[in-house]
């Protein structure tokens, strides 16, 4: 149909409004990009399939994508290489679940809403990545000790490490032979390192690597020489976990780029089926019926 005519119908404001029932974008972008069509046997399939997803929501009717996301851009970028975010990993996994869980919910009822199956049908469950992706990662996004042996020894010995810190520092900061030196009995932080507020007049009097001054001039934050060593030992742990966080994101990543064109067709179904439940709900909202 001529776009002039579409104008005059104000299509374009329909269209939006259909688009205003979709759950995530790669749905709204089909919505926006719908176009009448004048094959009879087209139009007929499509009214089939908004009365299929009348009915199903009839029956289910909090049914969405289930918090689905266009993924397909992580799992290019992973594809080419690319370590995700951990919050961009769990994103892959929440849409591969919606992906996973409609595809079977479906598929166990072809025979009442054939033309919804058929949209799914075409989805790769990839349980693998979902099981794993969820093995190593919690919801907040933080790598679980589960993720690998090495991780969960590499923070067993790092707590250790930094508890046999502490235990020398507040040893030096409540001792009666050098707790005098100090502003106050603390232990605090200045570029990674433990250090105590050592008063400027006492420079010196216990020996350390100064890291910081306080605004006033008045306190040195040092790093005394007797827990060099022990903080040393507490970093070097620190890098390794972190080694070993970024090795397990860069192979859980592998995963999803090695199933890149398994996950965009599983995105391309999912937007289907959410403007099929989109049309649904638009119908229900205009009490349209079939002509």
């Amino acid at each position: 149909m001529d776009d002039k005519y579409l104008s005059v119908l104000e299509y374009d404001k329909i269209i939006e409004q259909l688009a205003g029932h979709t759950s995530f974008s790669a749905g709204r972008e089909l919505a926006l990009a719908l176009r009448p069509s004048a094959d009879e046997g087209e139009v007929r399939r499509r009214i089939r399939e908004t009365t299929e997803a009348k009915d199903l929501l009839s029956r289910h009717v909090d049914l969405t994508v289930g918090g689905a996301r266009d993924v397909r851009p992580l799992a290019r970028r992973a594809h080419l290489g690319a370590t995700l975010r951990p919050d961009e990993l769990i994103v892959v996994r929440i849409t591969l679940l919606s992906a996973r869980s409609l595809h079977y919910l479906l598929l166990r009822m072809a025979e009442d809403y054939p033309l919804l199956a058929e949209i799914v049908g075409a989805i790769q469950p990839l349980s693998e990545i979902i099981d794993e992706v969820g093995r190593c990662l919690d919801g907040e996004g933080r790598v679980l000790d589960e993720a690998s042996p090495t991780l969960a020894r590499l923070r067993r010995e790092s707590a250790v490490a930094r508890e046999r810190l502490m235990e020398r520092l507040q040893r030096i900061v409540t001792s009666s032979d050098t707790g005098r030196f100090l502003q106050e009995p603390i232990v605090t932080e200045r570029g990674g390192r433990y250090v105590i507020p050592l008063k400027t007049e006492f420079k010196g009097r216990i020996p350390g690597i100064i890291h910081d001054q306080s605004s006033s001039g008045a306190t040195l934050f040092i790093e005394p020489l007797a827990t060099v060593e022990l903080n040393n030992r507490w970093q070097e742990l620190q890098l390794a976990e972190q080694r070993e966080v970024e090795r397990i994101l860069a192979e859980l990543s592998g995963m999803v780029g090695d199933e890149m064109d398994a996950i965009v067709v599983n995105v391309e179904a999912l937007a289907e089926l959410d403007l099929a439940l989109a049309k649904g709900r638009y119908s229900f909202a205009l009490r349209a019926v079939p002509a």
